[in-house]
């Protein structure tokens, strides 16, 4: 009975190693030359969308822009000694991606920079607000803060 199930699994297992290497061994024909269609040459290409770029001097201002613009904020933080911004979006702004960028230093301990960026997805009003702090920590008042309101047309 066990050599029975061992050869089931020696079976499967063989089975599944070759429609891995099948799989592996499909590939794009070379040199091909795709001509497009005469619909897809007159199609009307959107134009890019504009980009605005804040940071903490741009902190409690109100911005108006258009429908569909990439918004990017960066804000210091030095995530080594435990602070981190704490960031709310209201409706109207769509996450896009946050990245934080390294000091361009082997300095340690040295603070860089975190970037948001979102695009301005609905009109109406939306805000973006962040607080600086230790996530442990309670709330006291006198954390450093950052927010923005934008009218979004």
């Amino acid at each position: 009975m066990i050599q029975v199930k061992r050869i089931h699994g020696i079976v499967i297992a063989g089975l599944l190693v070759a429609c891995m290497l099948m799989a592996g061994c499909t590939s794009q024909p070379e040199n091909t030359t795709v001509t497009p269609s005469p619909a897809a040459t007159t199609a009307v290409t959107p134009s890019p969308a504009e980009r605005f770029a804040f940071n903490e001097t741009d902190d409690n201002k109100a911005v108006t822009l258009p429908a569909g613009s990439e918004i990017v904020i960066s804000l210091d933080e030095n995530p080594t000694t435990g602070y981190s911004w704490n960031v709310t979006s209201s409706r109207g702004l769509s996450y896009v991606n946050d990245t934080f960028i390294p000091p361009k230093t082997d300095l340690v301990g040295a603070g860089g920079v975190h970037e948001w960026q979102y695009r301005a997805a609905e009109k109406g009003s939306a805000e973006f607000s962040a607080i600086y702090m230790q996530p442990w920590m309670n709330v006291t008042g006198s954390e450093t803060t950052f927010s923005m309101t934008f009218t979004i047309e």
